[in-house]
């Protein structure tokens, strides 16, 4: 009897856990109109962020390449090279990345909160602003789910984000 509710303690605690993972949906601030979205080709993903916020090159770098695979599976089209089409960039610039802390989170639900928030901004090639899109993911949970939750699993959730803004909308 023990066995089973550990069993069923740890599989809340996953599936809990699995919503860091989940897609937010992308607020725009400059919609791309609709005609460029079904033209979209994306040429470059790059990062940064404002001033104060704690984020390395590496975090940079990861984070592009979690935007950049995920677009190439839900749209490999938008990072197919076009014949000789125009291309758009994609910066991400963040606003706020705190990683929280897991033996807070895991004490009592709200503290130790991890936090991602970014402006993500489609330039075409004259460098006029096409798409601008506010992305923000965040998780809260407490408990066993909050303290084995890390930064990462939050990323995964953040990049799926970031690819829903060029996802070809049925």
């Amino acid at each position: 009897m023990h066995s089973i509710r550990l069993t069923c303690l740890a599989a809340l605690a996953l599936a809990l856990a699995g919503c860091a993972g989940s897609v937010s949906e992308p607020t725009a601030v400059i919609p791309l109109p609709a005609e460029q979205q079904a033209s979209l080709h994306v040429s470059d993903i790059t990062a940064d962020a404002v001033s104060g916020v704690e984020m390395s090159d590496s975090d940079f770098g990861l984070i592009c390449q979690k935007v950049r695979a995920y677009i190439q599976q839900e749209s490999p089209s938008v990072l197919a090279d076009p014949a000789g089409g125009p291309a758009e960039k994609m910066n991400i610039h963040f606003t706020r990345f705190d990683r929280g802390n897991a033996l807070a989170r895991g004490l009592l639900i709200g503290l130790g909160q991890i936090h991602i928030e970014a402006t993500v901004t489609l330039t075409d090639t004259a460098g006029k602003a096409v798409g601008q899109y506010y992305v923000s993911k965040d998780f809260a949970l407490g408990g066993i789910a909050g303290a084995t939750t890390t930064v990462e699993d939050v990323e995964e959730g953040f990049a799926k984000s970031v690819a829903e803004i060029v996802k070809a909308k049925a």
